[in-house]
């Protein structure tokens, strides 16, 4: 199979097996640029009436959305070159969000979990999707409040969904070097890489401990940078890997202009994971703790919705507009 034979003209229908065979290795069979080409395309079929209205209703309705999910109380923060830094500990319901990941952390980490929770040998999720939006509601309070949603929102350019597939839209990951299977030599996620499930794809990171180089941060090159090195190293392209050394990164890129997410407990990073290099995760001698929130518009550019069973959040009547278009990726709009 290649490209010229699986055109968008085919893409009325993928089977399971067809988009776990594309996405396979990090879309090894097509490369990743063409892969994503083509799921975008697929996805546009499936979720085209989804897209448009949430790009409207972020063209017309976005301050009146937020007005009602709860009018912002600390100026947001404006990401540029695919990021920015809130360490002001004034975000909404975050109090709560380290309350709630201490009583998690220590009932749950520092132990191996399942195999579905350890899915890396250095890195799991201790967050339960089943029951801890419920049993921990503050998660969710935060990551559908207006300060992060207006962030989120005005770089995608659209009304953003928590992740139901890949990344997960919510978790509290345990790194810890005492599980790492090849603690001396970086693997999987602990090499730099640009995610491609979604275009763009938004993580919001919030430091659930104090975070040193000793706890393996999530390290970074801005967009600008991360991009002038995908072009010249060709990344992304048909029969290029997936992760990259930091002798091929560096080869193309000043070491000086890394960034390395450490700092206070509560601080948070807002980043563009879709453009910026990065990593995190390696040797992460005092265990990290930290949440990701995952944000992506209506139209993927993965075909994990073909295999994958989408998570589900919580969804209550009284929820504002842009609470319930936040947790349910798939809400089609009103009939006209």
């Amino acid at each position: 199979m290649n490209a010229d034979l699986l055109t968008v003209d085919t893409l009325h229908t993928v089977p399971e097996s067809l988009g776990r065979r594309l996405h396979h290795n990090h879309m090894e069979l097509l490369g990743i640029s063409e892969t994503m080409r083509l799921a975008h395309a697929y996805n546009q079929l499936r979720f085209g009436r989804q897209d448009e209205w949430r790009r409207k209703l972020y063209r017309e309705e976005f301050e009146s959305l937020l007005e009602e999910n709860g009018s912002p109380m600390v100026l947001p923060v404006e990401m540029k070159d695919g990021w920015a830094l809130d360490d002001s500990m004034s975000l909404p319901h975050l109090d709560r969000v380290l309350e709630s990941a201490d009583r998690i952390i220590a009932e749950r980490a520092g132990q191996r979990l399942s195999t579905e929770g350890a899915y890396r040998s250095y890195f799991q999720d201790v967050w339960k999707v089943d029951s801890d939006p419920t049993d921990y509601p503050a998660f969710l309070d935060f990551a559908t409040s207006s300060e992060l949603l207006s962030v989120v929102g005005r770089y995608l350019q659209c009304i953003p969904a928590l992740s139901t597939t890949m990344p997960s839209g919510i978790r509290v990951v345990e790194s810890n070097a005492r599980f790492d299977d090849q603690p001396d030599s970086p693997h999987d996620s602990q090499l730099y890489h640009i995610d491609y499930y979604s275009l763009p794809n938004v993580y919001v990171l919030v430091l659930l401990q104090d975070t040193t180089f000793e706890n393996g941060p999530w390290t970074f090159l801005p967009r600008d940078i991360s991009q002038e090195a995908r072009e010249k190293l060709g990344y992304w392209n048909h029969g290029r890997g997936y992760r990259l050394s930091d002798e091929e990164v560096y080869s193309v890129v000043d070491r000086k202009d890394v960034i390395e997410f450490t700092g206070k407990r509560g601080s948070v990073l807002f980043i563009e994971s879709s453009s910026c290099l990065h990593f995190g995760s390696r040797n992460s001698v005092k265990p990290r703790f930290q949440l990701m929130l995952g944000y992506t518009g209506a139209c993927r550019t993965d075909f994990t919705e073909t295999f994958m069973k989408p998570k589900a959040y919580p969804i209550q009547e009284s929820d504002s507009r842009l609470r319930q278009l936040v947790l349910d990726k798939d809400r089609l709009p009103p009939p006209s």
